[in-house]
């Protein structure tokens, strides 16, 4: 489970802020950003068992994350790493080019997925399901949107509200960067789960109170949860800062990786 927070047209300089939680297997190999493509320039973390990336950002500003749809039993191993396909889209470079690209696709080539795409000037959102004959993309307004392991507005992930009571977004425009990101690690901490939670449907392979504590947007269970952090954000000539914390939010400091992908002019 992973929670990509995205604030779009709500600060003045900066039109596009991103800050995301990854929840994997603790046993589940990755490493911190690194440039995963000279041409375009992309950096992003690395899943070492895929060799894809759960979140990357071009030099030009250009955002993907990725999050998995949850689904009540196991994935299919023999369809192709989500993971590659955000490094495919990085690659594209733009929201029309991967429309395009995601529009094109047959479903079932991954598992079901949702993706979350963008810079400076738009956003988009993508959802690939089994149970669906085409890719669905929407065009996002500006406002605070959350993404979880289900469509936007699911009520299964009723954490998706929590960033919403947790962010003053009016008095985001009038914040430095510095202040926004300081009002973000409160919310990409936290360990609160809200009271009212879906039961798992029947023939579920995770039980109730699993699920429970898998609905913290801070996640911590025996050999899952919440295993690195990022604050990204976006200017209108591109990657103004990009911060990621290798572990846990709540415990661990987040270091600047913005040099992977700063132009020499800035």
């Amino acid at each position: 489970m992973c929670t990509i927070i995205a604030l779009r047209g709500v600060h003045p300089g900066y039109p596009l802020i991103v800050a995301a939680n990854r929840d994997e297997f603790t046993s589940r190999r990755a490493t911190g950003p690194v440039v995963l493509s000279e041409s375009p320039r992309v950096a992003g973390g690395l899943d070492r068992q895929g060799q894809g990336t759960w979140l990357g950002v071009t030099e030009r500003g250009f955002f993907v994350g990725i999050t998995n749809q949850r689904t009540w039993g196991m994935p299919d191993s023999t369809r192709r790493s989500r993971g590659a396909l955000v490094l495919d889209a990085l690659r594209l470079g733009s929201v029309d080019a991967v429309a395009s690209h995601l529009e094109a696709l047959a479903p079932r080539t991954f598992n079901p997925f949702n993706l979350l795409f963008g810079d400076a000037s738009s956003l988009a959102v993508a959802y690939v399901r089994d149970d669906a004959p085409e890719v669905t993309v929407e065009r996002l307004p500006a406002g605070m949107h959350v993404l979880t392991n289900d469509r936007m507005g699911s009520p299964w992930f009723p954490k998706a509200a929590l960033p919403n009571a947790m962010i003053e977004l009016d008095a985001v425009p009038s914040m430095d960067l510095d202040g926004v990101f300081s009002a973000m690690l409160p919310v990409l901490g936290d360990h609160s789960i809200p009271r009212a939670i879906p039961p798992p449907p029947p023939g579920s392979l995770m039980p109730a109170a699993y699920a429970r504590r898998l609905q913290a947007l801070c996640v911590h269970t025996p050999g899952y949860g919440t295993v690195s952090a990022t604050l990204l954000a976006v200017s209108p000539s591109g990657v103004a800062r990009y911060l990621f914390a290798g572990g846990p939010p709540c415990r661990t400091a987040f270091v600047d990786h913005t040099g992977l992908v700063a132009t020499p002019s800035r």
